[in-house]
C-alpha cells in the first residue's frame, strides 16, 4: 500500500457504544439488556485500513452499522472528517454520507434483483447527492465507475441476475465508488465469493486504493484477509476491544489469549492466491 502523509484523522470512533434491549422473560420480570458493543475507541487515517477481527457475536457488524449512521450508539461518537455523524440530520448528514459508503458481504441479497445496473450503480447521487447532471451525463458517471471496476458500458443496461458473484460485488464496488468517498466500509465483502474470485475483488480493492486514497473499515473474520487489507487492527471479543495496533504487530506476536486463539485457527500462512493479480 503506498505511503500517506501524516494528517488529521478521517474517522474517529470515541468510547462508542450499543445496548439493545431484550424482552420480558416474564409478567413481573424486569426487561434485560444486551451490551452488543462497549467502549470502542480507534482513528483511522486518510489513506489507510483498519481492520475489525473477531468471532461471530463479538459485535463487528454492529460497529460497522454505527460508523454508517444506520444504527444510533446508546453512548460515544464517530466523527468523520470532524463531524459527528449522530448528531447530523437532514441535508446535512446526505450530503456527509457521500463521503463514507458501503460494500456489504452478500452480493446476491445487495443488489435490487427489479432493477437494472445503471438504477442500482447511480441511486447514490440520486439519495445523497442533488444531482444537478442530467440522463446522459449520470450514464456516463455509471459506465465511469463500472470501468474502474472492470466492467463494460454494456452491462448498465442488464439486471442483477445476469452476472457472476464476483462480478455482482463488482458492481457492489462501482455503486460505493461514484459518490467519490473517501472512506468504504466493507462487511465481509468476500467471503461470500469463491476462493478463487475472492483474490481478484482483493486486488481490486487495493488497486483502487492505491489510485484515490481511499481508506478502508474491513470487517472480516478471514484473519488471513485482514492480514494482506489492513494497516492496523482491532480484535472484539464479545463488544469490547481486547487488542489492538499495526497488524504487523499483532500478526507476528499478539499478546492476548483470544487473538492469539484467532491466529491458531488460521492454517499456516495466508493463502498463495491472496498474492495473486488480478485478470
Amino acid at each position: 500500500m503506498s505511503e500517506t502523509p501524516t494528517s488529521a484523522p478521517l474517522l474517529e470512533v470515541k468510547h462508542l457504544g450499543r445496548r439493545f434491549a431484550l424482552p420480558r422473560t416474564g409478567l413481573f420480570q424486569p426487561a434485560g439488556a444486551l451490551q452488543a458493543l462497549s467502549d470502542v475507541s480507534f482513528t483511522l487515517p486518510p489513506g489507510k485500513s483498519v481492520g475489525i477481527v473477531g468471532e461471530s457475536g463479538s459485535g463487528k457488524s454492529t460497529l460497522a452499522r454505527l460508523v454508517m449512521a444506520l444504527d444510533t450508539p446508546t453512548e460515544g461518537q464517530v466523527v468523520f472528517r470532524g463531524v459527528n455523524v449522530h448528531q447530523t440530520h437532514g441535508q446535512a448528514l446526505r450530503q456527509l454520507r457521500s463521503g463514507f459508503q458501503m460494500v456489504f458481504q452478500d452480493p446476491y441479497g445487495s443488489l435490487d434483483p427489479r432493477q437494472k445496473v445503471l438504477a442500482i450503480v447511480t441511486e447514490p447521487i440520486k439519495t445523497l447527492v442533488e444531482p444537478a447532471d442530467g440522463r446522459t451525463e449520470l450514464r456516463d458517471r455509471a459506465a465511469l465507475a463500472l470501468s474502474e471496476v472492470g466492467l463494460r458500458t454494456a452491462d448498465l443496461d442488464k439486471y442483477p441476475h445476469e452476472f457472476s458473484g464476483g462480478q455482482r460485488q463488482r458492481i457492489a464496488i462501482a455503486r460505493a465508488l461514484i459518490t467519490h468517498p473517501a472512506l468504504i466500509v466493507a462487511d465481509e465483502p468476500v467471503s461470500a465469493l469463491d476462493v478463487s474470485v475472492q483474490a481478484q475483488v482483493l486486488n481490486l480493492m487495493m488497486d483502487l486504493q492505491d489510485r484515490y486514497g481511499l481508506s478502508y473499515l474491513f470487517v472480516s473474520h478471514d484473519l488471513a484477509v485482514v492480514n494482506l487489507m489492513c494497516d492496523d487492527v482491532l480484535v472484539l471479543q464479545s463488544g469490547r476491544v481486547v487488542e489492538q495496533g499495526p497488524a504487523e504487530q499483532i500478526f507476528k506476536q499478539a499478546e492476548h489469549p483470544y487473538t492469539r486463539a484467532l491466529l491458531a485457527a488460521v492454517p499456516g500462512q495466508p493463502p498463495s492466491f491472496l498474492t495473486q493479480e488480478s485478470p
